[in-house]
């Protein structure tokens, strides 16, 4: 049977709970005042709540939709102390929302949802003028060496590695701002009648990983968990070796995207 990337995440709840960074909180401020006012949000692929909690923090009332019952099975664990957090157990492409929202997120999770519909399902849950607000993180190791030698384990083992581990690509590629004009997701609606005032924003942070906790973030990634599971023991055992050869610790950079567009 052949396994859809987009529902491996399910298989490593514990490690992406735990491993997961979530998103900062300039960009949590940046996104409601955007989006000002904001009385009921609807969160695309709520996951395990890495963004929902800092939402809902901030008094936000959210209508949480998550396609995979152990991602959902967390996400209600996560948000129990918080009676604005509603959560459905489906995906977006299925659901009918039964009134606008003011806001759409979607963090780390809208490469996801169906291509040929996600822009058209987008505008039908937004109130006239409602905000979209997509955002997502970026990693790349800062020791060059150790990057190196990790990329040479994710090569041995066939990882797919374009654009999806933390091996391959140089941190300094992440410096600066976003080009709006050149990147996703704004090249998708540029010319798209029904959305406007296109924003981005990035966001930058380093954060020291211990081994341990670092096999169960490359362990969280779909690029990793696509792999055969004798492999992927024996690929996260050659990297705790690396790691542990240079110290047992590895520091990733992180850098937070984030698009926000408003519906005409």
């Amino acid at each position: 049977m052949t396994r859809e990337r987009r529902g491996v995440f399910g298989e490593a709840v514990a490690q992406y709970e735990a491993a997961r960074p979530g998103y900062p909180n300039e960009l949590i401020d940046d996104v409601l005042n955007y989006a000002e006012p904001v009385d009921r949000a609807l969160e695309v692929g709520a996951g395990t709540g890495k963004g929902t909690v800092a939402f809902a923090e901030r008094g936000v009332r959210l209508t949480c939709l998550e396609p995979d019952t152990r991602m959902a099975a967390a996400l209600v664990r996560q948000t129990s102390k918080f009676p604005l957090v509603s959560i459905i157990e489906t995906p977006f492409e299925t659901w009918e929302p039964s009134e606008g929202f003011d806001l759409l997120l979607a963090a780390q999770s809208w490469h996801w949802v169906n291509e040929d519909r996600k822009w058209d399902l987008a505008y039908a849950a937004l109130k006239e003028g409602g905000t979209m607000a997509l955002f997502w993180n970026v990693y790349a190791l800062t020791d060059v060496p150790t990057q190196a030698a990790l990329l040479d384990i994710d090569r041995q083992f066939h990882v797919d590695t374009v654009g999806n581990t933390p091996s391959e690509r140089p941190y300094e590629d992440f410096e600066g701002e976003i080009e709006l004009a050149d990147g996703w997701p704004a090249f998708d609606l540029v010319d798209d009648p029904r959305f406007t005032k296109f924003v981005s924003r990035r966001y930058h942070r380093e954060q020291s990983f211990s081994t341990s906790l670092y096999l169960d973030f490359l362990s969280s990634l779909s690029a990793y968990r696509m792999i055969d599971e004798d492999q992927r023991r024996s690929l996260l055992r050659d990297v705790a070796r690396v790691l542990e050869s240079r110290g047992g610790t590895v520091s990733v950079g992180i850098a937070t995207d984030l698009f926000m567009c408003r519906t005409r």
